[in-house]
């Protein structure tokens, strides 16, 4: 005979799963509801597929050369940037992006007020996308790593620890559900790429440039929960950027302000900081950043972001990678007090950077004009320009932001 008290334990417990799975129900229906509102007020052309949309090599060549053969000269350069506007809604800079072309924006928190308004923001982006001839959807990114990196803090959203105590679990699992999480709540939001995860090296919490942002000090591991993450991502329709190629954990100095140096042979390179990333690399990983970082025996003269040397011969030639490279900000210290706008615009486009990165400071026309002038004095080419242009609609289009 079963004892009265455990009977009605059991009874208890029956009742609350009952009461939990009618909340999840009602919870589900709620969700498919609110999404469904969502959908509707998102652009008809732009709207999120289910899956990441794969087509045969053939037939993503074919789209992406006939979106490009309807493209203007000055709309294919507008497409190598990714740019930041200044307030909360989508007014004339935003209709102004999208007439020069741009790639998309970043979101920073001079334009967070609330989840309701920023939902709002990035469909309007969206709508405005969509007017343009030909309709190209913008990426529109965001820095939501976690820890002291995010954008997003709205009580809603989940409050991620930093990267660093992902790695003591060492477990694949964990990092897979955070960059879900994060990546889901985003995506809810209306953005669809994310500068994340960061697989540069470092083995203490503290709070410099990379500190406790970073998933630890072994390359082998950090490379393997960064494949966690890009899964997680994918499975919340996000793009992961990985970054900063080819590693920052080695420096402590900001380059927000200043060049960082790290003086490390090409082997030691190979073996320890360029690691995370190769394997991430050879994991699929379709989009990179690169780190305003000098390595002298490498390149002696120009940082990674500006380097032919380690964009171009070692990452695309040597390792394949045929991805999207986004530069860091252009208007970092590490840049700007070291070169001039015309020098950096010429060596990013040499060096193989697709998506220059205009985080502040500079103007989309501004920068466009030195691009035609580098151009026109044969500085770059159009083939440079149509290379980067290229990668960056396939990407757009296995990510539905491109018509069929």
């Amino acid at each position: 005979m079963i004892p009265p008290l455990r009977t009605a334990a059991r009874r208890s417990r029956a009742l609350l799963s009952s009461i939990l799975a009618a909340l999840l129900l009602l919870g589900a229906l709620a969700g498919c509801a609110s999404t469904a509102e969502k959908v509707a007020s998102e652009p008809e052309l732009f709207r999120r597929p289910e899956r990441k949309r794969w087509l045969p090599p053939d037939m993503a060549a074919g789209r992406v050369r006939a979106v490009m053969e309807e493209m203007s000269l000055e709309q294919k350069i507008g497409q190598r940037f990714i740019c930041w506007i200044e307030g909360k809604t989508a007014g004339d800079q935003v209709r102004e992006l999208v007439r020069q072309g741009a790639a998309g924006v970043i979101l920073y928190p001079w334009n967070i007020e609330s989840p309701e308004q920023v939902r709002e923001l990035t469909a309007s982006i969206q709508r405005a996308a969509a007017s343009a001839e030909p309709p190209i959807g913008f990426f529109i990114s965001v820095d939501q790593e976690g820890g002291r990196v995010a954008a997003f803090r709205f009580r809603e959203a989940t409050g991620l620890t930093p990267a660093y105590y992902w790695g003591r679990y060492q477990d694949p699992r964990f990092v897979t559900a955070v960059a879900f999480i994060a990546g889901l709540e985003i995506r809810e939001l209306g953005c669809n790429m994310n500068f994340a995860p960061v697989l540069d090296l470092y083995g203490c919490v503290d709070s410099t440039v990379i500190g406790d942002r970073s998933m630890g000090a072994d390359p082998e591991e950090v490379g393997r929960l960064g494949t966690a993450y890009l899964q997680g991502a994918r499975q919340a329709q996000i793009i992961p950027v990985i970054k900063h190629f080819p590693g920052h954990g080695s420096s402590t100095v900001d380059s927000h302000g200043r060049l960082p140096v790290v003086d490390i042979d090409e082997q030691q390179l190979l073996e320890r900081d360029f690691l995370p990333f190769l394997t991430a690399i050879r994991a699929g990983a379709e989009a990179l950043m690169t780190a305003h970082v000098l390595f002298p025996r490498i390149d002696p003269e120009y940082p990674a972001t500006l380097s032919s040397r380690i964009l171009r011969d070692l990452l695309r030639d040597r390792f394949s990678f045929d991805g999207v490279i986004v530069s860091d900000g252009m208007a970092m210290g590490a840049l700007a007090e070291n070169f001039t706008v015309s020098d950096s615009l010429e060596l990013m486009i040499e060096a193989g950077v697709d998506l220059i990165l205009v985080h502040s400071r500079y103007d989309l026309v501004d920068l466009k004009l030195e691009m035609l002038r580098l151009l026109h004095q044969g500085r770059i080419s159009e083939a440079r320009i149509d290379e980067g242009v290229e990668r960056i609609l396939k990407l757009k289009l296995r990510y539905g932001l491109l018509a069929d």
